[in-house]
């Protein structure tokens, strides 16, 4: 990677930003959270336990997202500064350091981007997949198999929880039958469009 490179990769990336803010609304989760902490002050707060737990949950989740783009929008923002600071002194060493972590930075505002596209009511909820094979017989249960391990080698890649709640072995090759959960945040929103008859 050389300088031009690098400055262009900033550009996109401040803009990835600027398209992240625009999702996350900042300013209106912190409106919200001041909004959640003076409830909470409240004694009648407290007093019905589903509400109360309802809401620190939302709380949390609104926590969470706020600190994540404050992540993604110091580290973008300190990648530009030191770029332009280490381009204006001929600072070759701190130039390399800024193009090996591109790659990390890229992947993590990439990654920030899809989970904040993932805002819908049940994206945040746990997914329930289930794989049936139809008519092929064993060619088709071979292929139901390979699409089980390959749920699974992904739901493993994204640090997600896998429990299996029915699993049923082919006769000669793969599976007849299997559903199983996997478990993490934004699951379902992941893999809520996995649905369909593979051919």
């Amino acid at each position: 990677m050389d300088a031009y490179e690098y400055s262009e990769l900033l550009k996109t990336l401040t803009l990835k930003i600027e398209n992240i803010k625009n999702i996350v609304k900042p300013n209106d989760i912190k409106a919200r959270l001041e909004e959640i902490n003076q409830l909470q002050q409240e004694p009648s707060f407290w007093e019905d336990a589903k509400i109360a737990s309802k809401i620190s949950q939302e709380k949390t989740k609104k926590e969470r997202v706020l600190a994540k783009y404050q992540d993604a929008y110091s580290s973008v923002m300190d990648a530009s500064e030191f770029f332009d600071m280490a381009k204006s002194e001929n600072d070759e060493d701190t130039l390399e350091m800024l193009y090996e972590e591109a790659t990390t930075l890229n992947k993590s505002i990439n990654d920030l981007e899809v989970q904040m596209m993932l805002s819908g009511e049940h994206d945040s909820n746990n997914v329930i997949i289930s794989i049936h094979p139809g008519a092929g017989g064993t060619e088709s249960q071979d292929w139901a198999n390979m699409l089980y391990r390959m749920y699974l080698r992904w739901a493993e890649r994204k640090g997600f929880k896998v429990e299996v709640l029915d699993y049923q072995v082919g006769d000669e090759a793969g599976i007849k039958d299997v559903s199983f959960i996997i478990k993490g945040e934004n699951a379902y929103g992941y893999l809520k469009v996995e649905n369909g008859i593979h051919r």
